[in-house]
């Protein structure tokens, strides 16, 4: 590897990540640049759940054939064959050939005898995008058949001159969010008596109100998730916070509370549920405790159980105490299962709707 030839990739890269925008447009014109001093037959690129290292979207095009995603999907939402994303972060590898992962047998690899071998591929690299020890995208490389393997040389250039890609996705991410938001409705105020009747409701609070899928109060015309929220209201103390979901499938927060110096009056604000509040309702899905919520974010990022313990200064004893009890809220039995079902449920299905990633990583719906 030569300082001019680090120099130039890097030059190059570092230019489209000045022009490019939108986070996968910038991934794949990065693939582009790359291909100029690292040759490949083909490619992907993919957007990545800092918290999971999880896929949240991508560009497959110039990929591996169509017929063969379904079972790659599979192998890659378990993590558990050669080059996983969730292995190559955590040990801090940014670029890595399926050769060196399998010890030069990739035999060994499901994905290798699945779908590369019938796809015509031979040869394998993956190249992490990451800052601050967080994973942001992925590039995967192919060569065909009958063509040389990647290099280490080409390996270790490839991850020094794309070394400013992962703070440019976030970049991209952050604007991605920022222009949804202004696209959103604001937040809402609805006054109610202390008989729940509406006194007034802001063109925000009727737009959001039109939109809750739920039944209605055929006398106060509400959607009875809100009176609820407004009944919980009048019989604690402080506010009370709720999320419901749209018809549309966006989620809102419901905030509540008895106004002082009235007789009874109570205000419900409605807003759109900021991004990183819908991260966490993966995890009320399934009634997990905080500490359960951090195992299973380690699990998913291919830690061991005496790394979590380690991680968590906890007993490896405590952790499997956690695990036990996170596999069966779940309904799964291993960690490959678990790392498969917070994908399918949770990732795939919003990376076939399109759903924008914002600056936390995490889908902004």
């Amino acid at each position: 590897m030569t300082g001019k030839s680090v120099d130039v990739l890097t030059a190059g890269v570092e230019q489209v990540l000045r022009t490019s925008s939108g986070p996968v447009a910038l991934l794949e014109a990065v693939a582009a640049t790359v291909r100029g001093a690292v040759a490949f037959d083909a490619w992907c690129v993919l957007t990545i759940d800092p918290a999971s290292v999880l896929p949240t979207g991508g560009s497959h095009r110039e990929g591996l054939p169509l017929e063969y995603m379904p079972r790659l999907l599979e192998i890659e939402a378990r993590g558990e064959d050669a080059l996983a994303l969730a292995d190559l972060a955590r040990i801090g590898r940014r670029a890595m050939t399926l050769h060196t992962a399998t010890n030069g047998n990739p035999e060994s690899s499901s994905r290798y005898r699945d779908i590369l071998v019938p796809a015509g591929m031979a040869h394998e690299m993956r190249v992490l995008f990451e800052a601050n020890s967080q994973t942001w995208g992925a590039m995967v490389l192919f060569r065909g058949t009958g063509a040389p393997d990647f290099t280490d040389t080409e390996a270790r250039l490839a991850a020094t001159a794309t070394a400013g890609v992962a703070a440019a996705i976030r970049r991209e991410m952050v604007l991605t969010e920022i222009e949804a938001e202004d696209a959103v409705e604001g937040p809402g105020l609805l006054l109610l008596t202390p008989d729940l009747e509406p006194i007034t409701a802001t063109s925000s609070a009727a737009h959001w109100l039109d939109r809750i899928d739920d039944d209605r109060d055929p006398h106060l015309e509400l959607p009875f998730c809100v009176l609820n929220s407004a009944h919980r209201a009048r019989s604690r103390p402080g506010p009370s916070r709720t999320r419901i979901r749209t018809r549309s499938g966006r989620w809102l927060t419901l905030h509540a509370e008895q106004l002082a110096g009235t007789d009874g009056n109570v205000s419900i604000i409605l807003e759109a549920t900021r991004p990183v509040e819908i991260a966490a309702l993966i995890a009320d899905t399934y009634h997990l405790t905080t500490r359960e919520r951090q195992v299973v974010g380690l699990l998913t990022r291919g830690y061991s159980r005496t790394e979590i313990a380690r991680v968590l200064a906890i007993s490896a004893h405590t952790v499997d105490d956690h695990i036990k009890r996170v596999f069966a809220k779940l309904d799964v039995r291993s960690r490959p299962e678990l790392t498969a079902k917070l994908f399918f449920d949770h990732h795939a299905p919003r990376i076939e709707n399109e759903t924008p990633v914002g600056g936390s990583g995490w889908f902004l719906r």
